[in-house]
């Protein structure tokens, strides 16, 4: 096993894979967008000792932020010590500190053409890294953030990359995929519970029978409707094309429905959004081109 270095160590210590933030709120809505021009747009990476290192833009200013894929995104409290804060509490495997760091507003943070609005990041003593690398560390671009930017770091080029807005795209849906598998099998198996959690409280949904507002009404429709039927119910869909708006993705498709008694075949548009790491289905849009058999209600 390859050793890590004093630095390494260093940096694990105060920010590994251990940081846990209590009572720092949500971190705002973020707002991302690729450049213009094609292929991805890639950012240099700087190093402090063997540390990974990027420029970002703050109210103006260009700050020095280490890449820490380990750990959450954090402030130096020696950069950001004046303007609106709070003492907010941090958590380690060393405990809780309730005075220890400050939750601080940042209208901005422009990484390339990248820009993330409205955070509210925590601000603690990131001095020793500073020190022990040899220059000024103004706060740490951890996983939730670069999550956030579609970013990734390729240490062997020395670079961060962002992905064109249809890789983007593609990845927003991948994520969002992967965290809602389960809903389709609810759906087709009728259990409930787990699909009433795949919408947002606010959802709207239109189909070919009604517009339907809010979890309570769109899950009695689909139950009286569709559900009835699990497990001999079967859902198929085709993604067509698919749209990333920062934590927002919206994509058409092509769906079927089965049941012992009626095929159904339409077109369909759904909009989901990503809300402290969970995503939820907000609108859906399905119209009907092909209907065969008799609806039982």
């Amino acid at each position: 096993m390859r050793r890590k270095s004093g630095l390494q160590c260093l940096a694990t210590a105060l920010l590994g894979a251990g940081w846990l933030l209590a009572g720092a709120g949500a971190w705002g809505q973020g707002n991302s967008g690729a450049g213009a021009s094609g292929g991805a747009e890639e950012i240099p990476l700087e190093k402090c000792d063997v540390l990974p290192v990027v420029m970002v833009r703050i109210d103006g200013a260009e700050m020095r932020f280490l890449v820490d894929t380990g750990a959450t995104t954090m402030l130096n409290i020696g950069t950001f010590s004046k303007g609106r804060s709070k003492d907010i509490a941090v958590t380690s495997w060393t405990g809780t500190l309730a005075t220890s760091a400050k939750e601080v507003y940042l209208p901005e943070l422009v990484l390339g053409s990248h820009r993330l609005k409205e955070l509210r990041l925590p601000a603690i003593d990131l001095s020793p890294i500073g020190k022990a690398c040899g220059a000024k560390i103004d706060g740490i671009l951890g996983a939730d953030l670069l999550d956030k930017m579609g970013m990734t770091i390729d240490l062997k080029r020395r670079v961060a990359a962002f992905e064109t807005d249809a890789g983007d795209a593609k990845s927003r849906y991948m994520q969002m995929e992967s965290g809602m598998h389960q809903c389709s099998d609810a759906f087709e198996n009728g259990n409930v519970a787990v699909l009433e959690q795949c919408f947002d409280p606010e959802i709207v949904m239109y189909s070919p029978d009604g517009e339907y507002r809010g979890r309570k009404q769109v899950m009695e429709y689909l139950q009286a409707r569709f559900m009835k039927n699990a497990p001999n119910l079967v859902y198929k869909m085709e993604v067509k094309d698919m749209k990333s708006f920062g934590d927002a993705l919206w994509y058409s498709y092509d769906y079927t429905i089965d049941t012992p008694k009626e095929h159904i075949a339409g077109h369909g548009m759904s909009m989901c959004r990503r809300v402290n790491g969970k995503w939820n289905v907000l609108n859906l849009h399905n119209s009907m081109v092909e209907a065969e058999g008799v609806a039982t209600n």
